[in-house]
């Protein structure tokens, strides 16, 4: 009998990166003759979207539904950046609800994602959750430090499960690939109800430091969404203000790791956003507005230079631009470095999967 595997994160929305996970964890499951099962916020989309079987899952009001749904699976993996509350003090109960739902069968971690969580009741859920998990694999080493510093054992680290996916060759043309988003606030709402376009001094000051790049490398500015409801309004916003014009794409899933790779420099907010100019062997910046962009930029022996998000001033922006296009070789060390940890991802799917 074919083994069913239910898959959790934050899919069903419309960001792109999670999107990526789902449908690289639902090919390495389908290559080991299993059946993947996506639990979804909105499953009618998913199901749509990846021809997949979905469970709904959109609130803990739902789990004891879940719960009697995750009676037919055989395990579940919990995969991209859950565990954090810097988006929502809500992120960790509403994950927690999964793991309780899922409380009689085997459960574990592929590539999973530990940033920032703050507070004593925050930190236990994580850390209850976190000791529930075997095999327990996170995607970079700054998540298996905290994870220790909390007490959890059996940690290993393995690497995103998009580093998984293989893109075909692009050729870059004479632009570079903006990736933004809005910032994390703190806040009851969920993130998605937070997000708002920039202000105008924030959007002037951002536009002022990208003509600057446009000026000093002579390559056009091209704006990519890797969740349009969010990061769009940002881009048309700073779009405004620019002196050069932009190029505005809004990418569906089959098109977004190319239309990264199209670029010779990809500066991003967004951490897909620096997956997918990994993916291609594409020079970097990447903007600090969490953790995780910190720990991914250190990869390969700093493969991309980082700086905050608020510090852009025009200056600033060129000179990281400079050093990304000048160390663009160590791209490649660190794509090669993320692909040699899938064996983790492997070895927990091997677990997992009866």
């Amino acid at each position: 009998m074919t083994s069913r595997i239910a898959l959790a994160g934050w899919i069903g929305s419309d960001n792109l990166g999670d999107e990526l996970i789902l449908r690289s964890l639902a090919r390495r499951i389908r290559a080991r003759g299993a059946t993947p099962v996506a639990i979804s916020i909105d499953p009618a989309a998913t199901s749509d979207l990846h021809e997949i079987s979905t469970l709904r899952h959109r609130s803990p009001g739902d789990t004891r539904r879940l719960s009697r749904s995750l009676a037919g699976m055989d395990g579940i993996i919990l995969s991209g950046g859950l565990i954090q509350n810097e988006t929502s003090p809500w992120n960790l109960p509403f994950h927690a609800s999964r793991v309780w739902a899922s409380r009689h069968l085997p459960c574990g971690t592929v590539g999973l994602g530990v940033g920032r969580v703050t507070g004593r009741w925050s930190v236990a859920i994580a850390r209850r959750m976190m000791c529930r998990m075997n095999p327990l694999v996170v995607r970079d080493h700054a998540s298996a430090d905290r994870l220790v510093a909390w007490g959890v054992a059996r940690v290993r680290v393995g690497a995103d499960p998009v580093m998984a996916e293989e893109v075909p060759p692009v050729a870059p043309d004479d632009s570079f690939c903006v990736v933004l988003r809005p910032p994390n606030r703190r806040g009851v709402r969920t993130a998605a109800a937070k997000a708002e376009p920039p202000s105008a001094v924030r959007a002037a000051a951002m536009a002022s430091a990208l003509d600057a790049v446009a000026d000093d490398t002579g390559l056009r500015i091209r704006m990519v969404a890797f969740q349009a409801g969010r990061d769009s309004p940002v881009h048309e916003a700073v779009a405004e203000q620019l002196r050069h014009d932009a190029e505005l794409v809004n990418p569906g899933l089959d098109e977004v790791l190319d239309e990264v790779g199209r670029s010779r420099l990809v500066i991003s907010m967004r951490y897909h956003g620096a997956i997918a100019a990994l993916l291609h062997g594409r020079a970097a910046v990447l903007l600090d507005y969490s953790p995780k962009m910190a720990s991914l930029a250190a990869e390969g022996g700093q493969w991309a230079p980082l700086i905050t998000e608020p510090d852009t001033e025009p200056d600033r922006l060129v000179r990281a631009s400079r050093s990304a296009l000048g160390v663009a070789s160590r791209a490649g060390t660190a794509r090669d470095a993320l692909r040699a940890r899938l064996a983790e991802n492997d070895r927990a799917l091997d677990e997992l999967i009866p």
